[in-house]
């Protein structure tokens, strides 16, 4: 198994700190908001860039976990329109609660510590501007798109010496089991970004997947030379979204959601099958050192 060389590696330049939660709080079934206080971490964060968090004194979960920036703020409840992105403090995280980690981050309160390494990753930097911007999240890979929203419709600017990006037109497309999945959507909407959801079992939005509402979107055929995919969620639905940006011709990129356990490229638990361009055989690639960021023609998905 082999690697390329990165320019640089996330972890030279990322932060290891105690940071102190503000809230935690349940937005959705099973769904946790958490906010961390975090300047150092907070004023670095770029779209599509995660951090390793763990629980202090604790032996079991030993290893940290990733989670993706879902956004960053200056104040409590100020998300910093305006202000520099220096100025942020705070960084919010959106977890579901499935394992060992997310059962017991579901009980931490306001005032406690939690043990935070980032940004990591390579974020969504390399998506090009597009005249539309389309935001396929699964499940709860919408965690990882809000900030890219926010920061392509021009209301924000992220990272260290950031400039605010020129407007463009943004889209979500979510797809979840059910309607009582989804959280956070307000969040969406408020940003100005226009929301179109699918539940499968019909609760609410389409009745199907998101292939369904991207199907469904008006003029995406007229305009697919102006449109460009940025997906999160489950890998199977992920590929999907692949294949059907491919056969429209519209670039897509895509935020892996690999395993990690140590976030700067030592294990390789979080390797994905890559090429360097779309015709080469695939190799092997570290989800959290080369991504977890992804041009989707790149990815050799499973059959």
């Amino acid at each position: 198994m082999t690697t390329t060389p990165t320019a640089s590696c996330f972890a030279d330049t990322a932060e290891y700190l105690s940071a102190r939660v503000v809230f935690n709080r349940a937005i959705a079934e099973r769904t946790f908001r958490i906010r961390l206080e975090c300047p150092a971490i907070a004023a670095a964060a770029a779209p599509g860039q995660f951090a390793m968090l763990r629980l202090p004194d604790r032996a079991d979960p030993l290893l940290a976990r990733p989670l993706a920036f879902y956004d960053t703020f200056c104040g409590i409840d100020d998300a910093c329109p305006e202000g520099p992105a220096a100025a942020r403090r705070y960084a919010d995280f959106v977890y579901l609660v499935h394992g060992k980690f997310t059962t017991a981050l579901e009980h931490v309160g306001p005032g406690d510590e939690i043990v935070v390494w980032g940004p990591l990753g390579n974020g969504f930097a390399g998506v090009p501007h597009a005249g539309h911007l389309v935001l396929v999240a699964g499940g709860i890979g919408q965690t990882a798109l809000l900030a890219l929203g926010r920061e392509r419709l021009g209301g924000a600017a992220y990272g260290a010496g950031a400039a605010r990006a020129a407007p463009q037109r943004v889209t979500l497309c979510w797809g979840a089991r059910t309607a009582a999945m989804f959280g956070g959507v307000d969040d969406f909407r408020a940003a100005g970004i226009d929301v179109h959801l699918a539940t499968l079992d019909g609760s609410t939005g389409r009745r199907g997947t998101v292939v369904d509402l991207l199907d469904a979107l008006p003029g995406i055929e007229a305009s697919a030379r102006t449109t460009h995919v940025a997906c999160c969620g489950p890998e199977g639905m992920m590929a999907a979204v692949s294949r059907w940006a491919a056969a429209r011709r519209i670039g897509c990129h895509v935020s892996l959601e690999a395993p990690m356990a140590c976030g700067i490229g030592i294990c390789f638990t979080c390797v994905a099958r890559v090429r360097d361009t779309p015709d080469e055989p695939w190799d092997y690639r570290r989800t959290c050192v080369e991504g977890p960021i992804f041009d989707a023609t790149r990815i050799a998905w499973e059959a």
